[in-house]
């Protein structure tokens, strides 16, 4: 009987709904990000709202749990997959893993593109070079091994750094090599290492170490004068 009366129910309303004059739009998927501006340092937070299914009006609803398939077109226009994910909430929110950093996020304005269960959405962030210095994670996993596993040495450590300054992703100004000669990298330096593995110090003030380095000649870069 509860059956019967369920079903008698929802033919009532079915039949009244037109009559009614009533309509439903149709959801849609959006994507967004925490901020429109990001400078490096920052870390990307994408926003996913993903509609329910829904089977007899309001009564059952769900998501799909579908995967998300995002891509990125980047300031020269050149677009690439970005990242493929599992919806199973109407909001979720995807942090990234690794802040921007000027190796790999060039400054410009980046359009990300949603596509799920068959909709689409996009939207888009700028990265501004407002001088701040972020360094690429790896040189963090490396410094890690350098101060932990005999295997990575003083050279190797500084051959990594001389890169990042020839990519000019840490900018460090023309400097005079001085007459100190030092055979290996200081204890200091590895200890600064070591705090700004944990976050106690900025990769901006983790630089001004490395800026040492390269001014008494322990790392030795070609730099041009300004």
């Amino acid at each position: 009987m509860k059956i019967a009366g369920i079903l008698l129910l929802l033919f009532v309303i079915l039949s009244i709904l037109p009559s009614l004059g009533l309509t439903f739009a149709a959801p849609t998927v959006s994507i967004e990000t925490s901020q429109s501006v990001y400078e490096y340092g920052d870390h990307l937070v994408m926003i996913i709202n993903v509609p329910e299914n829904c089977l007899f009006l309001i009564f059952f609803c769900s998501v799909t749990g579908d995967d998300a398939h995002i891509y990125i077109t980047d300031p020269t226009e050149r677009k690439s997959f970005f990242l493929q994910q599992p919806i199973s909430q109407k909001y979720v929110e995807f942090p990234s893993k690794f802040p921007f950093d000027s190796a790999i996020w060039k400054p410009g304005t980046y359009v990300l593109e949603l596509e799920y269960s068959g909709d689409k959405s996009s939207t888009q962030f700028t990265i501004e070079d407002t001088g701040k210095i972020a360094l690429p994670f790896w040189i963090k996993d490396l410094a890690k091994m350098w101060i932990n596993e005999p295997l990575v040495t003083d050279k190797d450590f500084a051959r990594a750094i001389e890169y990042l300054i020839q990519r000019e992703i840490i900018k460090i100004p023309y400097t005079e090599p001085g007459e100190e000669t030092i055979s290996s990298i200081p204890e200091w330096v590895k200890n600064n290492a070591g705090w700004w593995i944990e976050g106690k110090i900025s990769d901006t003030e983790f630089t001004m170490a490395l800026q040492y380095l390269v001014k008494t000649g322990i790392i030795t870069v070609n730099l041009s004068k300004a």
